[in-house]
């Protein structure tokens, strides 16, 4: 009852829709029951299967087309950044059980992670803070913290590495 009632209020979602209806998404996503701290964007396109099942914390952001197939929870850390076409996947088949029941775990990305375009991330993945996934990635274990990790399957490549901006 509550997805198909979500599902009437996907109009603001629809790809093209302008990036400053951010603050009308966001305030349906709460109505629905999402936790989104202050200072997100959630860009047009965007996919949320399950409201209820969504945490977002401060500053942070969801590129247009991203997929929140969130039917466990999905926590986005604050400062963090999903890319555009995205997929957050917390769901899956278990393929050796014959009646192919769905099973559900949940994701978390970290604080200043970012999760680069096209990339997918399975399943009880947690994805460490400020860690960088790459574009086009497949992310079915955990990445570790300050690490730049890419590749199918993702693994870590080189430690991330933040350069000073105030001189």
């Amino acid at each position: 009852m509550k997805r198909g009632l979500w599902a009437f209020f996907q109009l603001p979602f629809l790809r093209g829709t302008p990036k400053q209806l951010s603050f009308l998404r966001i305030g349906l996503l709460r109505m629905f029951g999402a936790r989104i701290g202050s200072g997100c964007l959630i860009c047009g396109g965007v996919r949320v299967w399950e409201p209820w099942n969504l945490e977002m914390g401060v500053r942070s952001a969801v590129g247009t087309g991203a997929e929140i197939y969130n039917l466990a929870k999905i926590t986005i850390g604050s400062n963090a950044v999903i890319s555009q076409d995205a997929y957050l996947c917390s769901a899956s088949h278990d393929y050796t059980d014959q009646a192919f029941r769905l099973f559900a775990k949940p994701i978390s990305i970290g604080d200043g992670a970012w999760v680069a375009s096209k990339a997918f991330i399975g399943p009880g993945v947690s994805i460490g803070e400020g860690a960088v996934i790459g574009a086009c990635s497949v992310v079915t274990k955990d990445m570790p913290a300050w690490m730049v990790c890419a590749g199918n399957p993702c693994k870590p490549l080189k430690p991330r590495l933040m350069q000073d901006t105030n001189g």
